[in-house]
């Protein structure tokens, strides 16, 4: 049964309590920082989706420390059927726009690529 998940980022400063979190709409599965912007994290979750934070942004109503989605994926603009158990930058800086990888339990991997204002998914 799918439900809720979390995403927290901690500090050493404070390792009781989340610096940064993001409620998420499915248990997450798997996260990876980019390597040439740190604060741009990727997410793969067990409904199929994948989303992109940006850690450094926060919400600032609420308790101040929640992280807003820049990017999710959708029945429309494409997902896994199955759970995404690895999500990957790309380590590419000849790409003009940021894209990562993810792969699932049904075998697809998938390029997801950061345009403007949506995240495009291509069959890799």
């Amino acid at each position: 049964k799918q439900s809720t998940g979390i995403v927290a980022l901690f500090t050493l400063k404070n390792a009781d309590y989340p610096e940064s979190m993001a409620v998420t709409d499915a248990g997450a599965m798997c996260l990876d920082f980019h390597p040439s912007h740190p604060r741009l994290l990727s997410a793969g979750f067990y409904d199929g989706n994948v989303m992109v934070f940006d850690a450094k942004n926060r919400v600032k109503e609420g308790r101040g420390n929640e992280m807003k989605a820049l990017y999710k994926s959708s029945i429309e603009t494409g997902k896994h059927c199955d759970p995404v158990w690895q999500v990957c930058w790309q380590n590419d800086e000849s790409c003009l726009e940021p894209n990562f990888f993810s792969i699932s339990s049904e075998g697809k991997i998938l390029n997801w690529v950061m345009s403007k204002n949506e995240l495009k998914m291509e069959p890799f």
